[in-house]
This record gives structure tokens, C-alpha cells and sequence, in this order.
């Protein structure tokens, strides 16, 4: 009996070992500045010595932008991944607006073996416009928005096992950060920065029909640029001055109004219908 127990306790010891050894295994994102107001979410494996390449087969997370700031994804681990846009007025945090980016891929892609530590590019986002402040960033699983919207979390599910089946699970830790090296970038560190020029700009009326008016504008306007959710350009007015844009050819919905000075340009958020 007393043979038994110890047998019963060594296995147990071996099998705890093995968790903490595989529970070792995972990954963080992190974000790479390419410049040109382009951005690539890439995957960080923790420290470990497996040399099993990893498999995924899909992933997810948030990115944050300011408030009237959008993007586009232009590249994915596996071509098609999608980026739904939030308002951050819907989640009691009107300065900001997010994407959850998310991505199932139709066949698993292969990352390098943990034990390389190599860093593998996810998604590559283009930041429309050229925002002068603000920051963009990759939303903490731990954060509070994160915590009280739990689909904002970041995951990976993914095998990491040389076992010889495919087993996918979540190796990104929802309770932690998820996030290692830059997480974040400060628009406002780029040379060109906004001016005054345009800071009392306002339109109305909003939402909108038919014309958006113009007004306190303190410097002539050169060109307005509309562009829906997904950050696509669906209107560009260009003209040596101007106080009213005609939207009535859009369908009903929300909308960004970039409207540019010769040196500063400002984003604002409209809705048509």
C-alpha cells in the first residue's frame, strides 16, 4: 500500500511538471511600426523550449484608435481577416473607437517553433488619413473594457503539442496583459503635427440628411474626404475654400468627414439618414 501512494505521488508530481511546462507555451501580441502610418500586429512566443512549430487556426484581438480614427487591414496570416468596427460612445468611452480584429483560417498556418523566439507577423493595418494625436493600441486582456466586454479579448487558438493530434486551444492568457514589447503608438510623436486652424471646426447638422454645413473654420478649407467604417474613401470634394458638403448620395449610416486646411486636417464623426 505504502509502494502504491509513493507511485501515486510521483505520477502526480510528473504530471503537475508537465502542466507547468506546457502551460509555459503561448503567445503575446505586439506592435511593429513600418511607418507611413502602417502598423503590424505580430504574435511573441513566451520563452520556452519546444520545437514543436505552432498551428493556428484563428485568433483574435482589439485595436484601439481615437476617437473619428480609422483603419484598414491590408494583410492577415491568412488573407481574409475581418475587422468589425465599434464606437466607443456605445461602450461609455467616447474619445476612442476600436476594431476586433478576427480571423478562421480554412486551413491551419504554421508559426516557427516556440524555441526560436521568433516573432510572426499576424495582421497589417493602414491608419486612413494622417492623425496628428492620440494613440492607437492594442487593447490589455486585462483591462477594464476588456474585462467587461470579454469578446474584446485577445486569443490565439493554436496546437503547440507534438503529441501527434491536432489540438486547439487558447494560448493566449485572458487574464494577463496579452500584450509584450510596444503595445502602443503616439500619433502625436509624428514631425507633422495639426496646428490651431482647424481646432473650433464644427459641422452640422447631425445627423445629417442631405448638407453638412462647415463653420468656424479659421483658415480656408482645400479638400473633405468621406470615408465609411471599414475605412474605405466613398467621397473626396476638393476646392480653394468651402463650408458645406453634399452627402445626399449616401446611404443611411455613420460616417467619417476628414476635411483638410493647407497645413492641418481634423476628423469628424457623422451620421446620414
Amino acid at each position: 500500500m505504502k509502494t502504491q501512494k509513493i507511485t501515486i505521488l510521483i505520477l502526480a508530481i510528473i504530471a503537475l511538471c508537465t502542466y507547468k511546462a506546457n502551460a509555459q507555451d503561448g503567445y503575446t501580441y505586439t506592435l511593429i511600426d513600418n511607418g507611413s502610418y502602417s502598423f503590424t500586429i505580430a504574435a511573441v512566443p513566451n520563452t520556452s523550449s519546444n520545437n514543436f512549430a505552432t498551428s493556428v487556426q484563428s485568433y483574435g484581438f482589439t485595436i484601439i484608435l481615437p476617437d473619428g480614427v480609422t483603419g484598414s487591414v491590408t494583410a492577415s496570416l491568412g488573407g481574409a481577416a475581418s475587422a468589425t468596427f465599434f464606437d466607443g460612445t456605445n461602450v461609455a468611452q467616447p474619445t476612442i473607437d476600436g476594431y476586433l480584429i478576427t480571423e478562421t483560417l480554412g486551413s491551419p498556418a504554421s508559426l516557427t517553433a516556440p524555441s526560436t523566439g521568433t516573432t510572426s507577423n499576424i495582421v497589417t493595418i493602414q491608419i486612413n488619413g494622417a492623425p496628428t494625436s492620440g494613440s492607437m493600441y492594442i487593447l490589455e486582456n486585462n483591462s477594464a473594457l476588456a474585462t467587461t466586454i470579454t469578446p474584446l479579448k485577445s486569443f490565439m487558438q493554436a496546437d503547440m503539442v507534438d503529441n501527434g493530434m491536432a489540438e486547439f486551444v487558447n494560448v493566449v492568457d485572458p487574464n494577463a496583459t496579452a500584450v509584450s514589447g510596444m503595445s502602443s503608438f503616439d500619433f502625436s510623436t509624428l514631425s507633422v503635427e495639426e496646428t490651431n486652424e482647424l481646432a473650433a471646426l464644427s459641422i452640422y447638422p447631425n445627423p445629417v440628411k442631405d448638407i453638412i454645413h462647415i463653420t468656424n473654420a479659421n483658415t480656408d478649407l482645400v479638400k473633405a474626404e468621406i470615408h465609411n467604417l471599414n475605412g474605405q474613401l466613398i467621397l473626396s470634394k476638393e476646392n480653394n475654400n468651402f463650408d458645406k458638403v453634399d452627402v445626399s448620395s449616401l446611404q443611411n449610416g455613420m460616417y467619417f468627414l476628414k476635411i483638410y486646411a493647407q497645413n492641418a486636417s481634423t476628423i469628424k464623426k457623422f451620421i446620414k439618414n
